[in-house]
């Protein structure tokens, strides 16, 4: 799902559209976001809280069982959504087949200037394709940090035998800061088939529908933030890359996304739980790295400070003593 009008959440602006369903308790204020059949509004509850509402049409689907196919992985995923901090929050689904539309109230994305402090005229939901946009290429500790989350929550979806099948940068929102998996119009059961679904660059070579695939997929995004080029460049460097420290750190950062986006599956992480500590073992050590680095420079400026300094001392020394024996004359 991105926003309205813009490749990959650039920009949300309102469009002509008709009249929205009436949801419970809701107060529907304007479209935000479309795709995946649906339409996403930024919504206002009965105490004032905002909301995003995504509605769903039957109309909107071309397969006759892809309506409710996607209606049975929303009501998968719902009650999982709330049991971890890298999952959007699904907070309400109801359906009406008589009108031929499901909908869902989900927790609202940041804004990409004001954070949770929302103004419906001016709202844009902040997702990482955002982030991307407007800094291209994001520090390695970052990376990690984003990485990190995602596969913690990617691994908590297996372990409920669920699969994502589009994970993409403009399907990561930040609420209060911390990334949150979202979007999940194609979440299924990991028993069912594969499929070749999903969007095109973050699908690996045997498609969708296995913990692998959506470890392949975060892959890709481990690649666009850490070098800032497009998925379809991968696996290539930045042409710029330097000797400084965040560049050293992108070549070791590499090796994790390397293994990621391994053609075959079997030589990829073996779940989203390695894929983490990979992440959070490499901050690690990283770090350590840079502690020790950083040991070793101030080391070697006492050593040369000591050696100015017992330089000094010898001079004075020599003119004190030249300067006594001036006087004994």
């Amino acid at each position: 799902m991105k926003p309205v009008g813009m490749p990959d959440d650039s920009a949300v602006r309102d469009v002509v559209t008709d009249a929205p369903p009436p949801i419970p308790e809701h107060q529907l204020l304007r479209v935000i976001g479309e795709g995946g059949g649906g339409q996403v509004w930024l919504a206002r509850n009965s105490v004032g809280t905002y909301r995003a509402v995504k509605i769903v049409e039957k109309k909107a689907f071309q397969q006759s069982g892809a309506f409710p196919r996607e209606f049975a992985g929303v009501l998968r995923f719902e009650p999982v959504s709330r049991q971890h901090d890298g999952l959007m929050d699904i907070l309400q689904v109801g359906v009406n087949e008589v009108a031929g539309f499901f909908y869902c109230v989900m927790e609202l994305a940041d804004d990409v200037e004001s954070g949770q402090v929302i103004a419906p005229e001016r709202y844009r939901p902040r997702t990482l394709a955002h982030d991307l946009t407007q800094r291209r290429r994001l520090p390695i500790g970052e990376c990690v940090r984003n990485g990190a989350a995602i596969a913690s929550a990617l691994g908590f979806l297996h372990r409920h035998s669920l699969i994502h099948r589009d994970i993409k940068p403009s399907n990561i929102i930040f609420v209060n800061g911390f990334p949150k998996l979202a979007d999940i119009g194609l979440v299924a059961a990991i028993s069912e088939p594969r499929a070749h679904i999903g969007t095109a660059g973050f699908i690996p070579p045997e498609g969708a529908g296995t913990p692998q695939a959506d470890i392949y997929s975060l892959g890709k995004i481990l690649y666009q933030m850490s070098t800032g080029k497009d998925r379809s460049d991968y696996p290539e460097l930045p042409a710029d890359l330097g000797q400084g420290a965040e560049d050293r750190d992108l070549l070791r950062f590499n090796k994790i996304v390397l293994r990621a986006c391994r053609t075959r599956p079997v030589r990829r992480f073996r779940s989203a739980e390695e894929l983490m500590t990979a992440l959070l073992s490499f901050q690690f050590a990283t770090s350590e790295l840079h502690r020790n680095e950083s040991r070793r420079f101030w080391g070697r400026l006492v050593g040369v400070g000591g050696l100015l300094i017992g330089f000094g001392l010898f001079s004075f020394c020599l003119w004190r003593l030249a300067h006594l024996v001036g006087q004994g004359q």
